[in-house]
């Protein structure tokens, strides 16, 4: 649907007055010369047929038929004519302005109505335009980077001086469902319109072995940057990304496409099914609403997929050192215990919390430097060093969740490299985080269990129908400028 639709519906009822009135005025006078009388002179028929031209955008050409003076013997239009009058109604618009659109894309700190003045447009139309805004879209939501096409109408001067123009409206897509524009009416008043759009929800499979990566090949089967993300987040509490990829091992995910009318992939919904096979070692997840409205994934025997704490707190990480008894430190020289696992990664790379919990301390912690540590459930602590930075609102006392970003990769301390050295202790005693054996998330009770079977069967029907998410001639389209989801 064109971005600047309210313009054109107004414009589409005024053209259809003229046109009721061009057909009017065409039966009056085809019954008045039925009815008898002198010739109408040439002069009127040309005044007849310049009313019927008039812009369809200026509704005071309009003149009710009962008060034009129809002259005896009327003018007799042909079947042609008549046509061509009406044609002219809508396509030979005399005084409408020249339509000129430019695009201006919202700085940080940005505000539309720093863009409209920016773009100079009179500061009381802009409040007008923006008031009318107001009423479809909150602009607290207005995101950095957003495009924003603006609309001016330039009316050519009578002396053949610099035209005039006046701010006509604007138009921008949020997001890939929502369109909105705000336009000038025919009143001179500005109205603002939401326009959702529809699509067409289809499930596709996106299957195959690593070649490259887990990310590579899952793109190339035809899953969405959004899809693979999610892939991860749901395999992260079985699945050491670090270690365990391996060439030659296979996935698979079951997801929701939802496509235009045209075919093309607008964006993606929910995983129902994912599955990774490590050598021979599977992996099935499958996704399930309990009653209360949680939302999980869990094995083909009801277990929850989530875990107490993710086995890798950091993604795109290469473990440089491990858990050890015995270590020779890289700066001191001499082997002492190591009790953490340290993930290489470059400065800046986000470190996520790797469990629900309460930062016990942000700060710097002697040779650890920038540090953090959580306390979890069940007697369960973990601890981040060498950080960067911290994110914000990361103080001791604040609550995080699991996957919130809490700090981000340094080197400081005593460190010869940027990388997080992660532990893990239990009531007390550092615990190798790669080996332990964490307990679940929440469990299906017995009465869950036969709803959550009937599911899984559902969806491994859905599974074995689906086509794969690769098998499609049709782009993928991006998602209000922000890629594809």
């Amino acid at each position: 649907m064109s971005e600047f639709d309210v313009t054109r519906a107004d414009t589409r009822r005024t053209r259809g007055l003229v046109a009721f009135a061009s057909l009017a005025l065409s039966a009056g006078l085809l019954a008045a010369l039925m009815l008898g009388g002198e010739p109408r002179s040439e002069a009127a028929g040309t005044e007849a047929m310049s009313l019927a031209m008039a812009a369809p955008t200026d509704p005071a050409n309009i003149v009710p038929v009962q008060d034009i003076a129809v002259e005896a013997a009327p003018r007799v239009l042909s079947a042609a004519d008549l046509a061509r009058v009406n044609d002219a109604a809508f396509t030979e618009c005399r005084t409408c302005a020249t339509r000129i659109q430019i695009e201006r894309t919202v700085p940080r700190g940005g505000t539309m109505a720093g863009l409209l003045d920016d773009a100079g447009v009179d500061r009381v139309e802009a409040a007008r335009a923006i008031a009318a805004l107001g009423t479809v879209f909150d602009l607290r939501y207005l995101n950095i980077g957003e495009r924003i096409n603006l609309y001016f109408g330039a009316d050519a001067a009578a002396d053949g001086g610099e035209a005039a123009t006046r701010f006509e409206g604007l138009s921008f897509r949020p997001d890939i469902e929502r369109s909105i524009t705000v336009a000038r009416t025919f009143d001179d008043t500005f109205r603002a319109r939401e326009t959702i759009a529809e699509f067409d929800r289809e499930m596709v499979r996106a299957s195959g072995s690593i070649t490259a990566s887990l990310y590579v090949d899952a793109l190339a089967a035809g899953a969405t940057d959004r899809i693979v993300v999610e892939l991860a987040g749901v395999l992260a509490y079985a699945i050491d990304f670090q270690r365990s990829i391996q060439p030659g091992d296979d996935f698979d995910i079951l997801f929701e496409r939802f496509v235009d009318e045209e075919g093309n992939t607008a964006r993606t919904g929910d995983i129902l099914y994912a599955m990774y096979d490590g050598r021979g070692d599977a992996k099935e997840f499958f996704r399930y609403e309990t009653e209360d409205g949680i939302v999980g994934y869990y094995s083909p025997e009801g277990a929850s997929a989530q875990r107490l704490l993710m086995l890798t707190p950091v993604n795109g990480a290469r473990l440089s050192s491990s858990f050890s008894r015995a270590r020779r430190h890289p700066i001191l020289g001499y082997t002492r215990r190591h009790n953490g696992t340290d993930f290489a990664a470059p400065t800046g790379t986000p470190v996520m919390a790797a469990g629900n919990g309460v930062v016990e301390r942000a700060d710097r912690y002697g040779s650890f430097g920038n540090y953090v540590r959580i306390r979890h459930a069940n007697g369960y602590q973990t601890a981040y060093a060498h950080l960067n930075g911290f994110a914000r609102g990361i103080r001791a006392g604040s609550r995080v969740t699991q996957g919130q970003v809490i700090a981000y990769v340094g080197t400081t301390g005593r460190s010869t490299g940027p990388h997080l050295h992660y532990e893990v202790h239990h009531n007390g005693t550092p615990r190798n985080p790669m080996t332990l054996d964490l307990p679940t998330g929440r469990q299906l009770s017995e009465d869950e269990i036969p709803l959550f079977e009937a599911e899984r069967d559902r969806i491994i029907a859905i599974r074995n129908a689906a086509r794969p998410a690769a098998d499609t001639d049709t782009p993928i389209v991006a998602d209000a400028g922000n890629g594809a989801q």
